[in-house]
């Protein structure tokens, strides 16, 4: 059973932006302005939606996992799929619409580093407390390593145990989402979760 999220950097963003969306003509001209989409994106980015959806409407839980499952064949995607469609569903409404999945997949795949430590962060954070637990962190971790398949020559508690020391800056035993971006932004290694390697 998956933890809903509470309200998270990304999260808050996508839902101040999407709100706005009413007032466009059209979902491409929202996305072109709020998330600097290209044509040739939109373009690859419906087709990849209305290849996976059952209605072209909106994503299921079940089918972003099945894309995820696709893509990572030797691992086990369910949990870190979990995590990304947490962030992508700004609305919390169990599916993820058009605009949520590109705006999502834009901020993975931003040119800038602050939209991309604000989705890292969002997705470590598994409780939507806006501080991160080291329990957070190791789960997270599992996860990126589940999807990746069982070849690892670490262990991946250790790696977090690692990862969660270095970020926790004033050793109080959680991560702010300040400690977090500082250390991100000095070590690419933190977002290494925004682009698994199939």
């Amino acid at each position: 059973m998956h933890k809903e999220m509470g309200n998270n950097h990304s999260g808050q963003k996508l839902k101040r932006t999407l709100k706005k969306k009413a007032s466009l003509s059209s979902e491409n001209e929202y996305l072109k302005m709020q998330f600097k989409i290209t044509d040739e994106q939109l373009k690859e980015y419906r087709s990849l939606f209305k290849d996976h959806s059952d209605n072209n409407k909106v994503i299921t839980r079940s089918e972003f996992r099945d894309v995820y499952q696709l893509i990572y064949k030797s691992g086990d995607a369910t949990e870190f799929a979990d995590r990304v469609f947490d962030v992508f569903d700004s609305d919390k409404s169990g599916t993820v619409d058009f605009i949520e999945f590109a705006a999502g997949l834009t901020m993975m795949d931003s040119e800038k580093l602050e939209q991309k430590i604000s989705i890292a962060f969002s997705m470590y954070d598994e409780d939507g407390s806006n501080t991160l637990s080291k329990q957070e962190v190791i789960n997270m971790i599992q996860a990126y390593y589940r999807l990746l398949g069982p070849d690892v020559s670490r262990s991946p508690v250790e790696i977090a145990n690692d990862l969660f020391r270095k970020m926790d800056l004033d050793k109080d035993d959680s991560v702010t989402y300040e400690e977090f971006a500082s250390v991100a932004k000095r070590d690419p290694t933190v977002l290494e979760i925004l682009n698994p390697k199939a």
